[in-house]
């Protein structure tokens, strides 16, 4: 019989190796969860994380949270922090997932792959001062040829950075502008979530950022989503919405 951590251990690899897959099992993921539900008597923290990959998969939000949050009750763990953080940018709560990052980060200051879960996170948070700190540190720590989302978000930065620091936008302005965005993009089904989002820094007498939300979706049903979206933000007479504008459109066709 294999032992117990052994059998979460794998269970895990196998889990974290599904969801990367980008597949949906329905049989699988029952199967994953039975077993992950009779290791939590010998390892409860690893079971919940691992109850919690799987509600996401599942497209379960609150039972995924509710699961991780358990996890990390039983002790603070690397993975488990860093689990978590995944999940929640599946459901586009992407400063919540910076948090999960950060406090890897405050453990562990050399963990790279945490810093870049943060920058990710964050940029897409709209966290600029704060990535504009994390990438001069990264750039101490890496100075060699980035690529891939790092080297992205570095570039966009190079025209978003003058623009945050003369509209004097801050982050905690940024993050709650885009909620209504996020809020709305959580009540779509799971295979129209993906995103590619597209900012453009302007100024029409003022500097401005507008930031794309490009949907795998018709025009009409892009066009309606954003519709609500203005609704939502004309509500809020007291935020700068003329420095930072959110929209949404649809995918154009590859």
């Amino acid at each position: 019989m294999t032992a117990p951590v052994l059998q979460i251990d794998e269970l895990i690899s196998q889990l974290v190796a599904f969801q990367r897959s980008g597949l949906r099992n329905d049989l699988k993921l029952r199967s994953f969860r039975h077993q992950a539900q009779g290791l939590l008597a010998h390892s409860p923290g690893d079971a919940h994380m691992a109850l919690g990959i799987i509600a996401s998969m599942e497209d379960r939000e609150d039972e995924a949270c509710r699961e991780h949050e358990a996890a990390l009750r039983c002790g603070w763990d690397r993975q488990r922090a860093l689990n978590y953080a995944v999940t929640l940018q599946q459901f586009y709560r992407y400063d919540e997932a910076v948090r999960q990052a950060q406090n890897v980060m405050q453990r562990e200051p050399l963990d790279l792959d945490a810093m870049e879960m943060m920058v990710t996170n964050a940029y897409f948070a709209g966290r600029f001062q704060l990535i504009a700190q994390l990438l001069a540190e990264y750039r101490e720590r890496v100075p060699d040829r980035w690529t891939g989302d790092l080297a992205e978000i570095e570039t966009e930065m190079q025209s978003i950075q003058p623009m945050i620091e003369q509209s004097f936008l801050t982050d905690d302005q940024i993050v709650a502008m885009q909620q209504p965005a996020w809020a709305l993009m959580r009540t779509l089904k799971s295979g129209n979530r993906k995103i590619t989002i597209k900012d453009f820094v302007g100024n029409d007498g003022q500097a401005f950022l507008s930031r794309t939300f490009c949907l795998p979706l018709t025009f009409e049903e892009a066009q309606a989503l954003d519709d609500q979206l203005v609704r939502q933000l004309a509500e809020h007479d007291d935020w700068p919405l003329e420095k930072f504008i959110t929209i949404f459109r649809e995918q154009e066709a590859a």
